[in-house]
């Protein structure tokens, strides 16, 4: 089963979910790709993307101090949640196993310049390759988040990916969707559109340490 769920028009609907959404969260990105386990104590945060794959109080040695807090705390991610479908079009696309959540995806819409300054503050030559690819006179759709609880369900989380990306379209009314990832399995979803969607190689093609994936029409070629 899935459901999508407009947190704008029905908030009690979605922060029924919180609680198992914040849980496939933690557990999806402290696992591979992304090992976010702790936060980086250091103030010059030297560990990529301010995360380490270190449990709370071990030491690290690139920094030369022990991790304090989790990567992510629930408290930290409702209200994420909650800011983002306050203040923008959004939607929650959930899968579910067994009636628990297995898989939580959030897209919202916004224009090419608030994708820039929310995602890529204080990277200039990022915001400049990427006013170049997304449309300035009109919003698109932004994939921000697309994680499993592998606890729940252990693989082939994304074999309804197609149809996931021609929902969020529906729902948000626009035909253009973009996203940036490290993790191949999102990469290997948007070849499933061929010509509609377009792959830029992390460091090769654009600035990032993070893919960059633009899907457009949401329909298979």
């Amino acid at each position: 089963m899935n459901k999508i769920i407009d947190p704008g028009e029905s908030p009690a609907e979605i922060r029924k979910y919180y609680d198992e959404i914040t849980k496939a969260y933690q557990i999806a990105f402290a696992g591979p790709p992304w090992f976010e386990v702790s936060k980086c104590t250091d103030d010059l945060r030297r560990c990529e993307g301010g995360f380490s794959a270190l449990d709370v109080g071990d030491f690290c040695t690139k920094c030369q101090q022990c991790t304090q807090e989790p990567a992510y705390l629930e408290a930290d991610l409702v209200s994420k949640f909650d800011e983002i479908s306050a203040t923008r079009p959004s939607r929650w696309y959930l899968e579910f196993c067994e009636e628990n959540v297995a898989l939580a995806s959030l897209a919202w819409r916004a224009g090419s310049e608030q994708i820039a300054d929310e995602k890529y503050d204080n990277k200039p030559e990022i915001k400049a390759w990427l006013a170049n690819q997304l449309p300035r006179d009109r919003d698109v759709i932004w994939l921000d988040e697309v994680f499993a609880n592998k606890s729940i369900r252990p693989d082939r989380n994304l074999n309804n990916f197609t149809a996931m990306i021609s929902l969020f379209m529906r729902e948000l009314n626009l035909p253009l969707l973009a996203y940036r990832t490290i993790n191949p399995q999102m990469v290997s979803g948007a070849e499933r559109f061929g010509s509609n969607a377009r792959i830029f190689a992390r460091e090769k093609d654009v600035p990032d340490r993070r893919d960059f994936v633009i899907i457009t029409n949401g329909r298979q070629s």
